[in-house]
């Protein structure tokens, strides 16, 4: 009897478990212990009698089975498995290097995106507080509009704007330009 058919015998799924294997051939043993079918006619007592054997002997085979050898392992196999457990270790190393490397450039961007956000509201917010104050500020009528900037020259073609008196946002952003400041408007903390 081989081992596939010892278990289809105590109507079991293959398994290394003995104790699923004993409590099944005990199941079997109380439905067809010859004890029970005495008084039973011949043929009766003879099935009973064949099919215990049948559990029986599969029973004894799978109780007495051993396990598979355990293949013996060399120095060279030792060795192989250890090159390949550090390649592995570098590679997830390697791996984790790149991903933190990748995170922290995305944490980079991150940062200066929502310092050029706050940078560009600080100076809406500038331009819009100077545009609503010029337009709520009452004029007095005897007051002269503020006259636009004139441009000097300064002996080489470049042109040179001078300050404005009034508080022009625009006029600002453009002096700053031509300074080469970044950002004229930001507030510096």
């Amino acid at each position: 009897m081989k081992t596939s058919q010892a278990f289809e015998v105590l109507g079991i799924e293959p398994t290394e478990d003995g104790r699923s294997v004993r409590a099944a051939f005990l199941r079997l043993a109380r439905i067809y212990h010859p004890d029970r079918f005495v008084n039973l006619p011949g043929d009766v007592r003879d099935e009973a009698e064949r099919r215990m054997k049948e559990a029986t002997t599969a029973y004894e085979l799978l109780r007495n089975r051993k396990a598979p050898p355990v293949p013996s392992i060399d120095d060279e196999e030792i060795e192989r498995r250890a090159h390949k457990y550090r390649d592995e270790i570098q590679k997830k190393k390697a791996a984790e290097e790149k991903d933190r490397a990748r995170w922290q450039r995305w944490e980079q961007v991150e940062r200066l995106a929502r310092e050029t956000a706050r940078r560009e509201a600080d100076i809406a917010s500038r331009i819009a507080d100077e545009v609503h104050w010029k337009r709520h500020t009452p004029k007095p009528e005897d007051e002269k509009p503020p006259t636009p900037l004139k441009a000097a020259s300064n002996g080489n073609g470049n042109t040179d704007a001078k300050k404005s008196t009034a508080r022009d946002p625009l006029a600002e952003r453009l002096d700053a330009a031509r300074r080469g400041v970044k950002d004229p408007l930001v507030k510096k903390s």
